[in-house]
């Protein structure tokens, strides 16, 4: 009778083993999946920082674009502003002579 247990006792020993064993094996696999997903994670975000960069900029042009477009029309249409000809120019040289 206390063969046979000891028997059962050995074998639920071994169980518990390569139970702890197979487990063991499950975390590192985990682990190893965790720190590569990190990675990837940390390099997606260097990417993203970069883009979220130049959208920036990108947006900032557009709003310089538009507020030169605002400054043109209301130029144009409430001041009667025109675009200079080649007539209207005048140049003024550094001794204070006109030409025109």
């Amino acid at each position: 009778m206390l063969n046979w247990l000891n028997k059962q006792i050995n074998k639920m020993i071994a169980v518990l083993v390569s139970i702890n064993f197979l487990l063991s094996l499950y975390l590192i696999s985990n682990i190893y999946e965790y720190r590569i997903n990190f990675a990837k994670n940390e390099s997606l975000n260097v990417v993203k920082e970069k883009l979220q960069f130049e959208t920036d900029l990108l947006l900032k042009e557009l709003e310089e674009q538009r507020s030169q477009l605002t400054l043109r029309k209301i130029a144009i249409g409430k001041l009667n502003m025109i675009t200079p000809s080649n007539k209207n120019l005048i140049f003024i040289n550094k001794k204070g002579k006109i030409h025109e």
